[in-house]
C-alpha cells in the first residue's frame, strides 16, 4: 500500500501485531470523546487495539497517521472505504438527489472515514492529512467521487470536510448506529473528480 506525505505527516499502512502501535491505538482510541462521535466503541483494552489493528485497520487504503520526524507513533487514522447505506439510502430515496448524485453512488466512488488523537485538534493536521487522500483518490485511484458522513453535532468534523472542498448533500433525522446503540441525526458530502481537479488545477 501506498505512504503518503505531506508537509508534516505521513500517511503508512498500520502494523498488526506490534505492541507499541497497539499501545499507542489505544492511548487515543479509549477516548470516548472520540469514538461514539466517529460510529465505534471507545478502546478498552491494548489487546482489544491489536485486535483492531488486525481485523480493521490493517487493510488497503487505510492509513496510520503519524508525525514526520516523531517516534513513528499513530495518532489517529484516515481511510476510503466502500460507500455505506447511510450515504446510499437518503440519496436513492429522493428523486431529485438520486437524478443528479446515484451515478456517484457505485464502484467507482469511495467514502472518507478518520479520526484523530484529542492531544493533536486544532493543529490542522486532519486537513492536511484529508487534502493528501483526495489527492490519492483522484490522482492515483481515478475516483470518480469521494464521499464524506459525519453526525451533525460532529461541528469539527464537518469544519475539516468544508475546507476540503466537500459539499452537503443532504441531512439525515434519527439514524440508529447499532455499533455504538446510538442514532444521530447525519450530514452527507461529496466532492466530485471535476470539483478537485478544479480546486487544484
Amino acid at each position: 500500500m501506498n505512504i503518503i506525505e505531506t508537509e508534516r505527516l505521513l500517511l503508512r499502512p498500520w502494523k498488526a501485531d506490534d505492541a507499541a502501535e497497539a499501545a499507542s491505538l489505544f492511548t487515543h482510541a479509549s477516548d470516548p470523546g472520540i469514538g461514539f462521535l466517529c460510529g465505534w466503541q471507545p478502546h478498552t483494552s491494548v489487546e482489544g487495539s491489536m485486535s483492531d489493528i488486525r481485523n480493521i485497520l490493517a487493510v488497503e487504503n487505510n492509513w496510520a497517521l503519524t508525525i514526520k520526524g516523531g517516534d513513528g507513533a499513530p495518532l489517529g487514522s484516515i481511510a476510503l472505504k466502500p460507500v455505506s447505506h447511510y450515504a446510499i439510502d437518503p440519496i436513492t430515496a429522493d428523486p431529485q438527489l438520486n437524478d443528479k448524485y446515484g451515478k456517484y453512488l457505485s464502484g467507482n466512488a469511495v467514502e472518507l472515514g478518520y479520526w484523530i488523537g484529542r492531544p493533536f485538534w486544532g493543529k490542522g493536521y486532519m486537513p492536511e492529512a484529508l487534502n493528501a487522500v483526495l489527492a490519492y483518490a483522484f490522482d492515483t485511484l481515478h475516483m470518480d467521487a469521494v464521499w464524506g458522513g459525519h453526525y451533525a453535532e460532529n461541528v469539527q468534523s464537518g469544519r475539516v470536510m468544508a475546507k476540503c472542498g466537500l459539499n452537503v448533500v443532504c441531512e439525515t433525522k434519527h439514524d440508529y448506529y447499532p455499533l455504538i446503540d446510538r442514532y444521530y441525526d447525519g450530514v452527507f458530502r461529496i466532492i466530485t473528480a471535476g470539483e478537485w481537479h478544479g480546486m487544484t488545477r
